[in-house]
């Protein structure tokens, strides 16, 4: 399903479809199978993160009728949170494995496995007993029945514009202090940034080429901090166990290919989105602006 506005519909109307649409997917794939699957719950916090973003935009509009829908929105992403990073760190280990094979054994690779495998199963035996999917659910249902009330304060590219902008300035301020810093929490937090962005333009992804070309860098960068990310969850799990490792030497070498993946990674996500947040947040939304008025149906 496509995540954009059309050209002949208001924008108010089209966020509301796009939200509404995104909630009702989302209670679908929690309600698929018992537990869901690992796909069906990476799928439901796509779409949580899609109506986030919408909500984002609406209030940087100072618009109306939101409520608590932004408090229920972060409490259902952290209950499939947990779930989904249990699977993720099952998928980057193999990740890191295949680019320093020779520094991990195949020995620590087999426990490491069996370790977060059995954490996975814990993890969902743990959501089983909370009924986290009947708890998101009735949220979900919830949020939908509340889109009825969200309006912005204007009409047109003016709804977006605050939302864009804002989450531009965030995202180059980020950028400048993860590349200082380094750290991998400065990281996460300008992978965030990205994200919004990225949400954001695809909703006006049919305006123009440049556009789409924004949208292709910005999903790249995302997606190689989100193994950054991933790779930080990971060492925080296998750290729990030393026993996994077979001595000191062995678990240097695993924090080792932990660090030069990581640095791999980072490098990569500088370089696909860097030309994006040099420029000026303020010039970078005219440029969106003239090209979405030049896409847009008046009176839309």
């Amino acid at each position: 399903m496509s995540f954009r506005l059309r050209p002949q519909e208001s924008t108010e109307q089209g966020l509301r479809r796009l939200a509404i649409r995104e909630l009702r997917a989302a209670r679908k794939e929690l309600r698929s199978t018992t537990p869901p699957r690992d796909e069906a719950i990476h799928e439901a916090r796509k779409s949580v993160k899609k109506v986030r973003a919408i909500l984002q935009l609406i209030d940087a509009d100072d618009g109306a009728g939101l409520s608590d829908s932004e408090d229920q929105l972060q409490g259902v992403n952290r209950r499939l949170s947990r779930l989904r990073d249990a699977d993720a760190m099952m998928s980057i280990l193999e990740k890191l494995r295949s680019e320093s094979p020779r520094l991990v054994s195949k020995r620590t690779f087999m426990r490491a496995r069996r370790r977060l495998s059995s954490h996975k199963h814990a993890v969902i035996a743990a959501a089983e007993r909370k009924r986290v999917w009947t708890k998101a659910g009735r949220d979900l249902r919830k949020l939908r029945q509340a889109t009825k009330r969200w309006r912005p304060a204007h009409r047109g590219f003016d709804v977006l514009a605050p939302g864009i902008r804002f989450t531009h300035q965030r995202g180059r301020k980020a950028m400048v202090r993860a590349r200082k810093g380094q750290r991998a929490a400065d990281f996460h937090e300008w992978r965030k940034e990205i994200k919004v962005l990225w949400y954001d333009l695809r909703l006006i992804e049919e305006c123009d080429r440049s556009v789409r070309r924004d949208i292709a860098a910005l999903h790249r960068a995302e997606t190689f901090l989100g193994d950054d990310h991933n790779v930080v969850v990971l060492c925080a799990e296998l750290s729990k166990d030393a026993s996994i490792c077979d001595g000191p030497l062995d678990l240097s070498r695993l924090r080792l290919a932990a660090e030069r993946y990581q640095c791999a990674l980072r490098r990569k996500a500088i370089g696909s989105i860097e030309r994006i947040y040099k420029r000026q947040s303020r010039t970078y939304v005219k440029h969106i602006k003239r090209v979405w008025k030049a896409w847009h149906v008046p009176g839309g």
